[in-house]
This record gives structure tokens, C-alpha cells and sequence, in this order.
């Protein structure tokens, strides 16, 4: 247990070093250069580089874990609808709340300016996501599943880790029920690809405007999301698996 606790350590702060040193670089390139688009390459290199490390030297797994062969392209399309139902159901309860999580002032423009162009959305939607989920779900998830840590405290703390990395602000709740949900999902499939897909999914569809929809139609929308988003966990839950490799 110690040497697998260990392991999951080492493989973090690797990570860990290797994500602020993509920041740092390419805070520094950006400022000295005064171009915003050289640190959004910046980092779009360095994210690479992490993502080719990880997966390359084998310390997270890319494969489709417990998932039966003849339901792999059904797993993905699942997790493409997991990713957009989750979307669109908290964007719903938000709106139908009045609760306004959105970035305002300078944070806004801000980031806006951060996530602009080709750089700024590979970052956003795709290499920043699945670098998230090298880490939380395949290096500390992962690592902690394969000691005695039982399935439910291994979710909680990489939750909580995930939950942190994107602030303790308004935002932290959104990020713990993502947690937990795709956390679930590596331990019952064994796999990082629907976490993965998920993510870049819920990412790259965050720009969705629900705000001139009357609460009918929220409410629409919010009880055709909760009845897609139970359908695919139900079937990740019942039918994606082959029982016999996680006995």
C-alpha cells in the first residue's frame, strides 16, 4: 500500500511541476514578448508534452479499461451525452435559481482574451481537459484504487484536489459534482477515455447561453438533461462493463 501511495505521489508532483512550469514559462514569454497568443502556444506545447509523457511512458493508461470491445464506439457516444446532459442540466438549474456563476469586469474580459482563438480553445476544450484528467482521475483515482483505499474516499480526495486546482469560488460546487460523476465512471469502467471525452465536452459547450429561455422551457430542458444524464450512467453502470475482468 505504501509503495502504490508513494508512486501516486511521485507521478503528481511530476505532474504538478510540469503544469507550473508551463504557466510560468508562458506567463514569462507572454509578458517579455507582450503577446498573448505566444503564451497561449506556450501552453498549448506544454500540455502536450505532459499529455505524450503520461500516456507515452505508460503512467496512465490510455484504453477503454473494462469496457466490452463490440460497445466501445457506444461508450463514446455515451459519453458524449453524459457530457453535454451535464451541461445543460446545471446551466438550466442556474438560470432557473438565479444563480449567476459567470465571470464579470476584468476577470471576464480576461479570460475571454485567455481562451480566444485556435490557441485558447485547444486549451480550453481539449488538452486542458484531458491533462485534468492524467491527473485526478488516472494518476491520484487511479493510484489510490490499486491500494486499500476504498472507491468512495479514493473519489472524494481526488474530487477535492480537482475541485481546488479551479478555486474555492462559486465555481467549486460545479467542479465537485463533476468530480464525483467522472470519478465514478473510472472506477466502475477502469478507463480515462469517458472521463476524457466528457470533459472536453462539458468544456467545450460552457458557452451555451440559456438566459433568454422562459422557465418553461428550462424546465424543458432541465427534465430531458436529468433523463438523458441517468441514461447514460445507467448504462455505464449495466451495460458497458465485462463483469468477469473486474472480479
Amino acid at each position: 500500500m505504501e509503495e502504490g501511495i508513494g508512486k501516486t505521489v511521485k507521478l503528481f508532483l511530476l505532474w504538478w511541476s510540469l503544469y507550473l512550469a508551463t504557466q510560468i514559462i508562458g506567463t514569462i514569454l507572454g509578458h517579455v514578448l507582450k503577446n498573448t497568443e505566444i503564451m497561449k502556444w506556450t501552453l498549448v506545447a506544454g500540455y502536450l508534452i505532459i499529455t505524450v509523457l503520461f500516456f507515452g511512458k505508460g503512467y496512465v493508461k490510455l484504453s477503454f479499461g473494462h469496457i466490452e470491445q463490440h460497445r466501445v464506439w457506444p461508450a463514446i457516444g455515451m459519453s458524449v451525452l453524459i457530457g453535454a446532459a451535464l451541461v445543460f442540466t446545471l446551466c438550466s438549474v442556474l438560470f432557473l435559481l438565479d444563480i449567476d456563476l459567470s465571470y464579470q469586469g476584468e476577470e471576464l474580459e480576461h479570460r475571454q482574451q485567455f481562451f480566444s482563438g485556435i490557441a485558447g480553445a485547444l486549451n480550453a476544450c481539449i488538452f486542458g481537459p484531458t491533462i485534468e484528467e492524467i491527473c485526478f482521475r488516472g494518476i491520484v483515482l487511479g493510484g489510490l484504487l490499486k491500494t486499500r483505499c476504498r472507491p468512495w474516499l479514493a473519489i472524494l480526495i481526488s474530487t477535492l484536489l480537482f475541485a481546488l486546482l479551479h478555486g474555492l469560488g462559486a465555481n467549486f460546487v460545479t467542479a465537485i459534482l463533476f468530480g464525483i460523476l467522472v470519478g465514478w465512471l473510472y472506477w466502475r469502467t477502469g478507463s480515462i477515455i469517458p472521463g476524457i471525452i466528457i470533459h472536453i465536452t462539458n468544456n467545450s459547450l460552457t458557452a451555451i447561453d440559456l438566459s433568454g429561455q422562459t422557465n418553461a422551457i428550462l424546465g424543458l430542458i432541465l427534465v430531458v438533461s436529468l433523463l438523458l444524464l441517468a441514461y447514460g450512467l445507467w448504462w455505464f453502470g449495466k451495460k458497458s462493463i465485462n463483469d468477469s475482468a473486474t472480479s
